[in-house]
């Protein structure tokens, strides 16, 4: 199908959440079949259709639009834009005009729930020339490119079996399909707005910096609960600060980095940040428990509870402490060093009203009345989200699994202490969790 679809079963995503270096925005995008109609659902085979379109706010050079097809997992079937189809580009686009991308892919996977992201990208044209006919690598060429635009979960759809209900195969498999660009001239389009540079008048962009298993997910609840239109929302391998431009403004909950990975961001320099840690024996004993029985599969989390299901805790312990524990006591020590101001999980499980009015509108700035902050703590303490369960009581299939602290001493065996005392009792003495060795 070769027709633009038309308006009225176009999405718009104007006012959606996205990423920009403010060279340009996605307007609308349509998700259709071969005949052209709007559709939530395909078969195993089927040719999906998507349309997209950006407008373009600066100068750009080289465009590359492209799709990611992703699973309810968050794993990446298959994406492709136009670099890699070998779609004619335009050199240059001038600020005011559009592009609309067309990009089909047959539905050749496995049936089930899908989403899509949608980007643009560009590049100067000696490095396009380098890459389409001449001796750039992928590796040589992917750092001359420059991603403009970006929309997490710009759409939905299902996947069913094959006709008369057959399965078509198993497994992950190549998605044959096409691309094609359309330029729309440019058009006079209002001024690009300027960031505010005054921090009196700009909202505050602030960072929750922590490790896996320090009330992450805690905070996030709340920081979602009041500012629900300024969230970032985390990606695996922390992609909303180390490879997406910083969005001025807005809350980065969930952030899993060092102080020296941080540093290496292009994070303003009047952001606000705050430091969350956890006791590494508690963090130990609960991500055993969430990586075994409750964690959603994501990244590598399969093979590792495969692994965790072959061993008994003990060994599961002992796995996980020099591997999944090295990477929280590497944050722990880079932000300690730093001589940063650092909350403790134990504490805010005691005090997180008084202490969460500390940190997020005193310190932070964030704007809230401290009354809804305390009626968001409060809708997600531990009894509320477990729906009157109390905390210390077990539930290992859930996320929120017993909600204290000095679980660790229920689960650690002579060997394990050993062994973790050789390894992280100097940083446990440092972070003031422990006077000295003698535990």
């Amino acid at each position: 199908m070769d027709d633009w679809p038309p308006e009225n079963i176009r999405i718009g995503l104007s006012a959606r959440f996205q990423w920009t270096d403010g060279s340009a925005r996605c307007v609308w995008v349509a998700v259709c079949n071969d005949a052209g109609e709007s559709t939530g659902s395909f078969l195993q085979g089927e040719r999906a259709h998507f349309f997209f379109e950006f407008e373009i706010l600066r100068d750009i050079e080289v465009p590359s639009g492209g799709m990611e097809l992703v699973t309810a997992a968050g794993v990446i079937v298959h994406g492709k834009n136009t670099f890699q189809c070998g779609s004619d580009v335009p050199l240059r686009v001038a600020r005011g005009s559009r592009l609309r991308f067309h990009q089909s892919v047959e539905l050749r996977v496995a049936a089930g729930q899908y989403h899509f992201n949608i980007g643009l990208a560009g590049t100067d044209p000696e490095s396009y020339r380098g890459y389409a006919g001449g001796p750039l690598s992928h590796q040589q060429f992917a750092v001359m490119v420059r991603e403009h635009c970006r929309v997490l979960g710009a759409g939905s759809f299902e996947v069913a079996f094959g006709v008369g209900g057959k399965l078509s195969h198993h497994g992950l498999a190549d998605l044959p399909g096409g691309m094609s660009l359309s330029v729309l001239e440019a058009a006079p389009i209002a001024p690009v707005p300027v960031p505010c540079d005054d921090a009196a008048e700009a909202p505050p962009t602030v960072f929750h910096i922590t490790h896996w298993k320090a009330g992450s997910q805690w905070i996030h609840k709340i920081l979602r609960e009041c500012w629900p239109n300024r969230i970032v929302e985390p990606q695996l391998y922390e992609a909303q600060v180390r490879h997406y431009a910083i969005q001025r403004g807005y809350i980065y909950p969930t952030v899993y980095l060092s102080k020296q990975d941080f540093d290496d961001a292009a994070v303003p320099p009047d952001a606000k940040r705050f430091v969350v840690i956890r006791d590494l024996r508690d963090t130990l004993v609960s991500g055993y428990f969430s990586f075994k029985y409750s964690h959603p599969i994501v990244g590598g989390l399969a093979a590792l509870r495969q692994t965790l299901g072959e061993l008994d805790m003990e060994a599961g312990l002992l796995h996980l402490m020099d591997q999944f524990l090295l990477k929280c006591a590497k944050i722990q020590l880079s932000w300690l060093e730093s001589s940063e101001l650092i909350l403790r999980y134990e504490d805010l499980l005691e005090n997180d009203v008084s202490l969460l009015e500390q940190t997020l509108i005193e310190r932070c700035g964030l704007p809230v009345t401290r009354e809804r902050l305390r009626e968001a703590v409060v809708a997600n303490r531990f009894e509320s989200v477990t729906r009157g369960r109390p905390r210390g009581r077990e539930d290992i299939t859930s996320h929120e699994r017993k909600g204290i602290a000095g679980d660790w001493r229920n689960h650690f065996t002579g060997r394990v202490k050993s062994a973790f005392k050789a390894r992280y009792g100097g940083l446990l003495v440092a972070t003031g969790y422990e006077k000295n060795l003698d535990w």
